[in-house]
């Protein structure tokens, strides 16, 4: 990266950038940004520092790659039980699904 961006080869400046993780900020870390796609790199120190803070409040490794099976003839996905602790979801809760494109949906707590 001390040539440029690893991704588009532009320009790498430092600045302090806010960092947030699954609607939670954990405030303004020093990062290189690359001034063309805006892709950000913490060194390793920063990058200690933001996963003790993401462990700290519980949200550390709640992304995670599940499996789509099916039920009857329907499809089902298996929500790993730390991030259903997480959002506080429970058996019988309401949820609205849609789809924001080909590729992605949304899941809505009511």
């Amino acid at each position: 990266m001390e040539n440029g961006c690893a991704l588009c080869q532009g320009s790498l400046k430092n600045k302090l950038v806010e960092y947030n993780v699954h609607g939670e900020s954990f405030g303004k870390f020093p990062a290189l940004v690359c001034d063309s796609c805006d892709e950000q790199w913490f060194n390793e120190e920063t990058s200690k520092k933001i996963e003790e803070a993401e462990k700290k409040a519980g949200v550390f490794g709640l992304s995670v790659e599940t499996k789509i099976s099916y039920s009857g003839n329907s499809l089902i996905i298996r929500i790993p039980k730390e991030l259903a602790r997480f959002m506080n979801l429970k058996r019988e809760t309401r949820v609205v699904i849609h789809p924001e494109d080909k590729d992605k949906f949304c899941i809505l707590v009511k």
